[in-house]
């Protein structure tokens, strides 16, 4: 099966070749998930950087807040007894450890008492700086702080970023008895420990640990992006490079292809259907072929039949110019039959009764008298008239008919046997028309007898009035597949050359013109009855 040439190129041709690899299918889902596992990794390693960080810093403020109050606690005692020497030693201890940024102690006027930077002692800071805001960012000082509230985070000299936590030192009734504050009714806040704590170590962990994140995330986005290009391949181009493949040689005509069922999924179900509509393809292209095949063996057929009808009406219009030339000589030949028969007479009449010519000169009477009633007969049926109905007697039609064709050479083996009701009623019709149908009915049955046989001609009166003649011959007999046809125009089964097929089709068509009907019965081997059935002139003029 070739490609409908009516169809345009774009229809049936393959794609143009060397077409871009990644304007493939399989390459722009891999690209396109694998951009969304790209994404979402680099939030995902985002997320775990910043959680990192919050829980470090979390950490970080807890230590923070831990050593405010370790300080706080260390200094409570020798501050206690105004053992200022080694508060401040205590301090400088506690400051000089690795990550630590300051430690100070605050007086209640926001002097600094003590201090891990000894250039700092005594100098006081603005109540409104970032590390004082806590407590004094409304009018009235807070006294209380919760342990979130205690810590801040903010730049340091080296732009480095410093966790700092305060620890406020309460007035307790020890600190009054000391002599050197007042009771703590009058006053509840003697200071403020504040401890700083760089961040600069955390934040070189929380950058390398978002970096490695970030890296692993890429990763393994890159090692997931290759198998997903790999599954993408196996499970999605192949089997749809597979498909094409199979669409394209179905568009080349070759219906045979089938593709593997390799799985249960969408694809697997398009396997499905692309091998049931190849199925239902060279099906259909079968039954073209042999639909085809048929109208081209029909149309054969019909030629066939066409040039035989073609060759039936030539012959049709040959024997009617011969009817026409049959005519002509049977004028001609009456005048010469004219002649004979009157001078023959004329001698039987002189010639005397005990002469022996006078025997030949009958017999020449006779044999010219019959010559002249067949021409006679010969031009009746031959006459090209339109139908002229009167009453006839079938009887005496039965009885030209059958003495026009006697004497014919295919009757010498067939006996005619004529059988007449005495009480025949007379028929309405046109005798030369009647005549024809029973001459092709009596010619159709001696050819049917080539090694002779017996032809029953019967009329009857049946019911109606109505008259009934038989026509019936001892013959071959008619197929059954043939018996529906006989009265078809140009239908015989006689050999090419040997009928017309107008003969039984033109007498159906006289006896249907005189109101009547003609039937025919048939058993092969046995022979053939011919039922014409026509209605008495009584009974038409009954109906008149």
């Amino acid at each position: 099966m070739t490609p409908d040439p009516a169809l345009p190129p774009a229809v049936v041709a393959a794609p143009p070749a060397g077409r871009p690899h990644f304007a493939s299918l399989g390459w722009r889902l891999t690209v396109l998930l694998g951009s969304c596992l790209i994404l979402a990794s680099a939030v995902a390693a985002w997320l775990s950087a910043r959680h990192l960080g919050n829980r470090l810093l979390d950490q970080s403020r807890s230590s923070v807040l831990r050593i405010a109050d370790v300080v706080k606690r260390s200094t409570r005692y020798t501050m206690l007894h105004n053992r200022s020497e080694d508060t401040n030693q205590t301090v400088q201890n506690i400051g000089q450890q690795p990550g630590m940024e300051h430690v100070r102690i605050f007086s209640k006027d926001g002097r600094i008492a003590y201090s891990s930077k000894p250039d700092e002692v005594g100098r006081k800071v603005d109540l409104s700086a970032e590390a004082c805001y806590q407590c004094h960012a409304v009018a009235q000082p807070l006294t209380h702080l919760d342990s979130p509230q205690r810590a801040r985070i903010f730049r340091g000299d080296s732009d480095a970023r410093v966790m700092a936590a305060i620890d406020v030192v309460y007035n307790e009734p020890g600190c009054s008895a000391a002599g050197c504050h007042r009771p703590p009714a009058e006053q509840k806040v003697l200071g403020v420990v504040d401890v700083g704590v760089s961040l600069k170590e955390i934040d070189q962990r929380i950058a390398v640990a978002g970096t490695g994140n970030l890296l692993f995330a890429l990763a393994g986005t890159v090692f997931a992006c290759g198998l997903l290009g790999l599954l993408v391949f196996t499970f999605v181009t192949r089997p749809v490079r597979s498909l094409l493949a199979g669409i394209r040689r179905v568009s080349a005509g070759h219906l045979d292809q089938s593709l593997p069922v390799t799985s249960a999924d969408e694809v697997g179900q398009l396997a499905v259907a692309f091998n049931q509509m190849t199925v239902d393809l060279r099906a259909a292209r079968n039954e073209l072929n042999a639909w085809a095949r048929t109208l081209e063996q029909q149309v054969e057929e019909k030629t066939k039949d066409l040039q035989v009808a073609q060759a039936q009406v030539i012959r049709a219009e040959k024997l009617s110019s011969l009817g026409i030339l049959a005519a002509g000589v049977a004028h001609e030949l009456n005048s010469p039959l004219t002649g004979i028969l009157t001078f023959a007479t004329l001698l039987l009449q002189d010639t005397p009764k005990d002469s022996r010519q006078r025997e030949d000169l009958q017999l020449i009477v006779n044999e010219t008298n019959r010559c002249a009633a067949i021409i006679r007969q010969l031009l009746e049926f031959s006459r090209d008239s339109g139908p002229q109905k009167r009453s006839h007697d079938l009887a005496q039609v039965l009885e030209r008919t059958v003495a026009l064709v006697e004497r014919q050479a295919k009757f010498h083996n067939v006996k005619i046997a004529v059988t007449v009701a005495p009480d025949l009623p007379s028929v309405s019709c046109d005798g030369s028309e009647m005549e024809q149908v029973f001459l092709n009915l009596l010619i159709n049955a001696a050819e049917a007898m080539p090694e002779g046989g017996s032809i029953a001609v019967r009329a009857v009166t049946a019911p109606g009035p109505r008259v009934l003649v038989e026509f019936a011959d001892t013959g071959v007999g008619i197929p059954p597949e043939n018996l529906g046809r006989i009265f078809d125009p140009f239908f015989t089964t006689k050999p090419v050359g040997k009928g017309t097929g107008l003969g039984l089709s033109v007498s159906h068509g006289i006896v249907r013109r005189h109101g009547g009907t003609i039937a025919v019965q048939s058993t092969v081997g046995k022979g053939t009855t011919f039922t014409i059935e026509l209605p008495a002139a009584v009974a038409q003029e009954a109906l008149r």
